[in-house]
């Protein structure tokens, strides 16, 4: 794989990719299966494991971040506020050979800003400051942090600034976006400029790329990073990693091929993990949710998938979709 990518001005930049964390898909399944099929992916940060409850995680989570078990390099996601609990989870994971975690500060999900969890710290520095001395005091491992600019105003970011300039943090991912937004509405790419300017740490570009096109408009919008993360638009997408690296494109026969090939091998690895038929369906319904976007009839199976009453009808579904596709 090229490490280079060529922009659109002629020059060249070294640019590494990374695999957003997105709970119920990026998962160990689909990193490892992913990782057969496609590439351009040079790591993933894993969907987060929460805190607050404890440190203690199911042994299946824990061990679906085992390095050895993983076919990318991972970095494991923390999301909490209590920091004895954060520490006692990240040691365990550079006990396994992990030298960075990262602490999630950008989840925009209700189940963890009512808890005061994700982007629910982004308006409050003083806690976000007592919480990296207290962790980065002890923590002998990397540590990075992923934010959007604030919970409900997009000038949070920037009264946080001061504080991770002053701790030794790896990179600091940035999804452009407040936590109220969600994943809709404008990207605010003023507040990111401003951001990249008055930290002191790389900075990872994180948000609303789905084309290589796109890609090439935000590296030339900010030439300093070189780093960026790719999520909805890759899993709608497989291939968008390659695209990139590549500069490249495939044919739509080819691309099909290897999407329904990828498919087949979540599904076979999914059937033997979970268990029942409704956990199944819900699980490969949340992946279909972002692979039909990119692939004609796709809405249509959609549609019929997300009404579909027996399990059974799946695989003909699919099926019928694959046929339609791959006989041209």
């Amino acid at each position: 794989e090229d490490a280079f990518t060529p922009c659109r001005n002629g020059k060249s930049m070294s640019v590494s990719l990374m695999m957003a964390p997105v709970r119920g898909i990026s998962d160990r399944i689909y990193r490892n299966s992913f990782a057969r099929h496609f590439s351009g992916i040079d790591e993933a940060v894993a969907p987060f494991l929460s805190t607050l409850r404890g440190s203690d995680v199911k042994e299946t989570q824990f061990n679906d971040l085992i390095p050895a078990n993983n076919s990318l390099p991972v970095i494991p996601q923390i999301i909490g506020k209590n920091h004895v609990y954060f520490l006692e989870l990240a040691m365990r994971f550079l006990d396994l050979g992990h030298e960075r975690i990262n602490w999630n500060l950008g989840c925009p999900f209700p189940t963890m800003t009512k808890k005061g969890c994700g982007s629910a710290l982004l308006p409050h520095p003083d806690l976000v400051d007592d919480f990296l001395e207290k962790v980065l005091g002890t923590f002998p491992g990397k540590l990075s942090v992923k934010v959007r600019l604030g919970l409900t105003d997009s000038g949070d970011l920037s009264a946080l600034i001061p504080v991770f300039n002053r701790y030794p943090l790896d990179e600091i991912i940035i999804h452009p976006r407040t936590g109220k937004q969600m994943y809709k509405g404008r990207l605010d790419l003023d507040r990111f400029q401003e951001a990249l300017v008055s930290l002191d740490h790389p900075v990872v570009y994180n948000g609303e790329i789905t084309t290589p096109e796109e890609f090439h408009e935000v590296q030339e919008r900010f030439p300093s990073v070189n780093r960026f993360m790719l999520g909805r638009g890759l899993f709608a997408n497989p291939l968008l990693a390659s695209e990139i690296k590549s500069g490249k494109s495939i044919s739509d026969l080819k691309r099909y091929e290897l999407i329904f090939a990828f498919h087949e091998e979540l599904f076979f690895h999914y059937t033997r993990r979970l268990s029942g038929s409704a956990h199944l369906y819900h699980k490969m319904a949340g992946h279909w949710e972002y692979l039909h976007r990119t692939l004609p009839g796709g809405a249509k199976m959609f549609k019929r998938l997300r009404r579909m009453q027996y399990f059974h009808d799946y695989v003909p579904l699919i099926a019928a979709l694959k046929k339609s596709l791959l006989s041209g």
